[in-house]
């Protein structure tokens, strides 16, 4: 579900509530205790006899990992319900409509040929999540949720939110109601990029810290040992080869959950 779907933030936060485990029981106790206020004001609050104020609204804004402009359009939801005088609720509204207005244009930002920037990559290979949450986006044919995605790799709704935006912003993935699909799939870095390093140690490193838990349905490997060059250049050519079977049977694959391939096959130097 997204914010921009609605006119009253009430609506809203029932809406998101209704589509949490166990229909979100417990939810509100926890807005109160983020809130530090009690539970019979956070009721007064979904009923309609209170309001929150500034502070409480951006600091609940936070905890459902809103994006700046998603923050500015519930701020305005409640702002409006605050509104005194019909004037201010006028120049509220429209300014709801303009964020309202950005917010799909943004949504419709969306190409499979778009290549990224130097500045988008130099983010997207800072570290590997930016990667696994865009596979990630791929495993279900509607879908994941913000909530989702912090669940899958334990991080707070405010880092998924983040890495999120920033892979719709960059056309990895699209966003629509609620819910984000994986967008451009190919991620491809060149040889030869200030950032073919640094996206290869991501991953090599990730390998390690796997390499204390991986279990029997796992595998992992590195073997050292002399031969000619000759069968080295032999073993390339057959690696090669494997690589671009591999690559077809994954892009012919159904999305189910996300792996890692590393395969190296060097000359150790001094």
């Amino acid at each position: 579900m997204s914010v921009f779907e609605y006119q009253d933030y009430r609506a809203y936060l029932r809406g998101y509530i209704r589509g949490l485990p166990r229909k979100g029981r417990g939810e509100l106790s926890r807005f109160a205790k983020l809130l530090r206020v009690n539970t019979t004001l956070i009721s007064q609050i979904m009923s309609g006899t209170r309001e929150f104020n500034h502070d409480q609204t951006f600091v609940l804004s936070q905890y459902l990992g809103h994006s700046e402009l998603e923050t500015e359009y519930f701020g305005l939801l409640v702002q409006i319900r605050r509104a005194a005088t019909a004037e201010y609720r006028k120049y509220l509204e429209g300014r709801l409509a303009l964020a309202k207005t950005e917010a799909l244009k943004l949504a419709k930002r969306i190409s499979h040929e778009k290549k990224m920037t130097d500045r988008e990559r130099a983010v997207f290979c800072s570290s590997w999540i930016y990667s696994a949450v865009h596979l990630y986006t791929s495993i279900k044919d509607k879908g994941v949720t913000l909530e989702e995605t912090a669940s899958r790799f334990s991080i707070t709704k405010n880092r998924a939110a983040e890495i999120l935006r920033f892979l719709v912003g960059c056309d990895l993935c699209v966003e629509k109601s609620g819910k984000f699909q994986m967008g451009v799939q190919s991620t491809f870095i060149e040889h030869g990029s200030p950032y073919f390093s640094r996206n290869l140690s991501n991953w090599r490193i990730k390998a390690i810290q796997k390499s204390e838990s991986f279990t029997d349905s796992e595998m992992m490997y590195s073997g050292q040992f002399s031969l000619s060059k000759k069968d080295f250049e032999n073993l390339r050519a057959r690696f090669t080869e494997y690589l671009k079977e591999t690559h077809k049977t994954v892009t012919d694959s159904k999305a189910e959950d996300i792996a890692c391939l590393n395969l190296d096959l060097f000359w150790i130097d001094p």
